[in-house]
């Protein structure tokens, strides 16, 4: 790492980010908050030299994710860098088409390189925010299919779904991709066939060792993680609303399945609950609902303890807060239309 004083930087300000987040303001009688602007000040320039310089792509990649994570997880709702970075690995990749390398080179590089790339993936496809890129979805693809369907250790869930999500992002009216859109119908055929197929046999998990218990709780996030695409689906090309019979059996289902989940616990498939609490959190209407994600949501802010949790907290009770001036209360109102009046920028990896 200090060959790549860019990379070092970054981690630097992932550390700050990360102490910050935790409601810690000094380090060794130094504010944290200091230390963040030092670290941008000089890291960011360090980047965009190595960058100009043409260094290794791998390490660049790894930098700019990197300052994706210390901009997210500073929970900032001003001016966001971390668009900015997946722009620049984006660039980074176009044009390589090298995926494969990242499956068949040396195990180390391959292992690194594919949870980079698909923490990138995470970070394109989840957050609340307008569309980042304006490409055709599925930007590169892995032709393994087969390993596609497992669900992937560092996400929790199958690398599949990320597809679907793209898909969906791509349909939806406004979104500026509708060249790359997919019939909302054959999209919904799709997703079921997944979940219908995974019930008839479910899908390994791309870790050589893991223990009955650590499996179940995979499992439990892939079948989670399906049913928020379910409804993120029936909400955004459908227009179905809160209250309608496909999206209540999709979250009476993932309720069931998240109550059944280890759950605040570091280390555990929760920290990956993000996306899928959020999405049911749009929906709910009822105070019994909206207690249950709440102490959900607490739950994740004691596992990951990152300030972005707590926006994700606050921009819940603001879409709570807008469906109520509508006077809404039996959940009649398609929460696409509420999300459309939500001005925060939200990270849901």
């Amino acid at each position: 790492m200090l060959e790549s004083p860019h990379l070092l930087s970054a981690s630097l300000a992932l550390s700050a980010a990360s102490f910050e987040s935790r409601g810690m303001t000094e380090v060794e009688g130094t504010s944290t908050s200091r230390i963040m602007e030092h670290l941008q000040s000089s890291g960011l320039p360090l980047l965009r030299s190595a960058l100009a310089q043409g260094q290794q792509s791998e390490i660049l990649i790894a930098t700019c994710l990197i300052w994706c994570l210390a901009d997210v997880f500073s929970g900032q709702q001003g001016m966001l860098r971390w668009p900015i970075h997946l722009q620049g690995i984006k660039a980074l990749l176009h044009g390589r088409h090298d995926y494969q390398r990242f499956v068949t080179g040396d195990m180390a590089l391959r292992s690194a390189m594919k949870h980079l790339f698909m923490l990138y993936r995470s970070l394109e496809t989840l957050p609340h925010v307008p569309t980042i890129t304006s490409e055709k979805v599925n930007l590169i693809v892995p032709a393994n299919t087969a390993y596609n369907h497992q669900i992937d250790g560092f996400l929790g869930y199958s690398e599949e779904l990320l597809d679907v999500l793209q898909q969906i992002n791509a349909s939806t009216p406004g979104s500026g991709l509708e060249g790359s859109s997919v019939d909302a119908d054959t999209l919904l055929g799709k997703l079921n066939a997944m979940i219908r197929r995974d019930v008839r046999s479910p899908p390994g998990v791309s870790i050589s060792s893991l223990s009955s218990q650590s499996g179940r709780e995979f499992a439990l996030c892939n079948k989670v993680f399906q049913q928020a695409t379910l409804i993120q689906l029936y909400r955004q090309l459908y227009g179905l609303p809160s209250s309608s019979q496909p999206i209540q059996d999709a979250i009476q289902t993932m309720s069931g399945m998240i109550s059944n989940m280890a759950q605040g616990e570091p280390c555990n498939t929760w920290v990956a609950m993000a996306m899928p609490l959020f999405t049911v959190g749009c929906e709910a209407y009822k105070e019994e609902q909206k207690a249950f994600i709440l102490d959900k949501i607490h739950k994740l802010e004691i596992c990951i303890g990152s300030l972005h949790v707590k926006v994700i907290e606050q921009a819940l009770k603001d879409i709570w807060k807008i469906r109520e001036d509508c006077n809404d209360f039996d959940g009649n109102l398609c929460a696409s239309h509420l999300l459309e009046n939500l001005s925060y920028n939200i990270v849901l990896f």
